[in-house]
């Protein structure tokens, strides 16, 4: 585990392995910090904000069709498609400097110099960040235009909000027996987008799980049945909208039929379940003021008892959710039973293939991260 710590006299990454711990000073500061932040935290969300505006001057187009909002919807369109590039750029970008300045040097340290050939296994490395590193994608660094130079090149990266959440979750007493999966599909929530490859996945996870797959669709996705149904499943699938509050972890949530779920009402049942996967999930970037007390709602999850959580920075396209969703399921079953340990190589896997083929569209494949184990 390496976890940096980010202040206003020094940087240092402290690197936790199996042999002892070592200090690695840092050579940048945490006014760099800030100022890659906030600008890759400007450019998602224009682009999620232009996103929003189409959404709305579509409904409107559709809904009473005249020529004045058929020009709002194009200049939406357009606004858009800039947006886009833009930000592809500044996620570019922003992944490069990771590398080249936090990134590479801890791989380096940690005796990660050079990528892993076909064929051998693949080592774990697990980020730690803190302060406004917590909003950076650390998970993806790299110049993915150029062979071998990135994190994923080296090793399956993963998430954990702190040492002891690690250690705790590793020690979880674990089921050998097949679980059951509770799937929250949301294709339709007041105020937000549509998602309208819900129906994807609940194929997917109904072929994979059959009868073990319990289904919460639409008005039957209420906050009492959500809460009642995650006590009774070891996994959970969340095919909806979430919020992230980045001052108060325990005030984001899942956006259902009848309004929030938090996270404090789903800790409050507090249990210890084995995988939780976050698809479509709008979440909050948040945390410019306060980035200490910043927490992702996967690791907001975890904290509630998911071992395993698969989620995404922010809002993505749900086509591309419900892609990488078939393949980390598939990747997960083994000789017929579902491995939720296997979810962090399962993801990995998905997400170099998806690089691999689209290397300059970032916001692609790098929305998607683990937390766990």
């Amino acid at each position: 585990m390496v976890a940096v710590n980010v202040s206003h006299r020094r940087v240092d990454a402290l690197i936790v392995a199996s042999d002892g711990v070592c200090s690695l000073p840092m050579n940048f500061t945490a006014d760099d910090v800030h100022s890659v932040a906030r600008t890759y935290v400007k450019a998602i969300e224009r682009h999620q904000s232009c996103l929003a505006v189409l959404g709305e001057a579509a409904v409107a187009a559709q809904v009473a069709p005249t020529a004045r909002r058929y020009r709002a919807y194009q200049r939406a369109a357009n606004a858009l498609v800039e947006a886009e590039a833009d930000m592809e750029l500044e996620l570019t970008s922003t992944l490069v400097w990771l590398w080249d300045t936090v990134a590479r040097p801890v791989f380096e340290a940690c005796g990660l110099g050079t990528p892993i050939r076909e064929g051998q296994p693949w080592p774990r490395l697990w980020w730690c960040p803190t302060g406004l590193l917590t909003l950076l994608p650390l998970h993806a660094a790299g110049r993915h235009t150029e062979a071998g130079q990135s994190g994923m090149d080296r090793a399956v990266v993963s998430y954990t909000p702190s040492l002891r959440a690690l250690i705790e979750s590793r020690s979880w007493e674990r089921s050998t027996a097949e679980g059951s999966m509770v799937h929250v599909a949301m294709p339709e929530t007041p105020g937000q987008s549509d998602l309208p490859h819900v129906g994807r996945e609940k194929q997917l996870l109904t072929a994979l799980f059959g009868e073990e797959c319990t289904t919460l669709s639409g008005p039957a996705a209420d906050r009492t049945t959500v809460r009642r149904e995650l006590s009774r499943h070891r996994y959970a699938h969340f095919s909806c909208h979430a919020t992230a509050h980045s001052i108060r972890p325990a005030s984001g949530g899942l956006l259902l039929s009848d309004g929030l779920l938090t996270v404090g009402e789903i800790a409050a049942d507090h249990r210890h379940r084995d995988f939780a996967f976050l698809s479509a999930c709008k979440t909050a970037l948040g945390g410019l003021l306060l980035p200490d007390e910043s927490m992702t709602m996967s690791s907001a999850l975890h904290y509630t008892g998911y071992r395993q959580v698969i989620g995404t920075l922010w809002s993505v396209r749900d086509v591309v959710a419900a892609d990488v969703a078939e393949g980390v399921y598939h990747g997960m079953r083994e000789g017929g039973v579902f491995h939720s340990d296997h979810a962090a190589t399962a993801l990995h896997r998905v997400v170099r293939r998806l690089r691999d083929t689209s290397p300059n569209r970032p916001s692609h494949w790098m929305p998607f991260t683990h937390t766990g184990p």
